[in-house]
């Protein structure tokens, strides 16, 4: 992290604006996965609404290096002081243009919560189910850990992305970027057991479906 010679009164800005901004809702739904999270566009509504008023404002520069894509943030005073954060870089699996969309969405949106004190992370139901959450029960005993997701299970996940784009004459990459952005995920290979498990689920439902209008097409 980078900062101008003195921070005195972008760090007053910083603590008013937190002690005053109105959290914004979590009002994205990732239906598959039981959670919500506060989508980029209420981040910076809720920062927009407040950092001006202080003097405060912000740029995020995209950055593109080797296979990853990510920002880097940048918040400014009014009176020339400034903090720049250190790049927030997230790999992508595939060179495409949704996936490394996708993948900037993301950097976007946690660095700018992270920089402003927005509290803007999933609600996850099911990472208290797998044993991401620490007991409350029994202080003395270590947290649970979440059950690790094996190779076997990611290949099974990617096999069902090839099968689904064979099915309906897609393609494989898309059909991933998109199941990324529906878990809200980095990468398949990220994801906790419950939303591997999930993302079966619902590809072993997608599927089913497709095969059943590929059937009545041959009919």
């Amino acid at each position: 992290m980078r900062t101008s010679e003195t921070i005195t009164e972008l760090s007053k800005a910083l603590a008013e604006f937190q002690e005053s901004v109105e959290q914004p809702t979590k009002s994205a739904n990732n239906p598959f996965f039981r959670s919500k999270y506060v989508p980029l566009e209420n981040v910076i509504a809720a920062i927009k609404k407040k950092a001006h008023k202080l003097g405060l404002s912000y740029i995020q520069i995209p950055l593109n290096e080797e296979n990853k894509v990510g920002i880097k943030t940048i918040i400014s005073h009014s009176s020339g002081e400034y903090i720049e954060f250190d790049p927030f870089l997230l790999p992508v699996d595939k060179n495409t243009a949704q996936g490394a969309g996708s993948a900037l969405t993301y950097a976007r949106r946690y660095t700018l919560s992270a920089a402003f004190g927005i509290a803007s992370d999933e609600d996850d139901d099911g990472n208290a189910a797998s044993g991401n959450t620490p007991s409350t029960q029994n202080t003395n005993k270590k947290s649970a850990q979440p059950a690790k997701v094996t190779k076997e299970k990611i290949a099974k996940v990617h096999a069902m992305f090839k099968e689904y784009a064979d099915i309906k004459g897609g393609n494989e990459d898309e059909i991933k970027e998109y199941m990324k952005e529906k878990a809200d995920v980095r990468s398949i290979s990220d994801a906790t057991l419950v939303q591997v498990n999930n993302i079966i689920k619902t590809m072993q439902e997608l599927i089913a479906k497709a095969k059943e209008g590929q059937k009545a097409d041959d009919e």
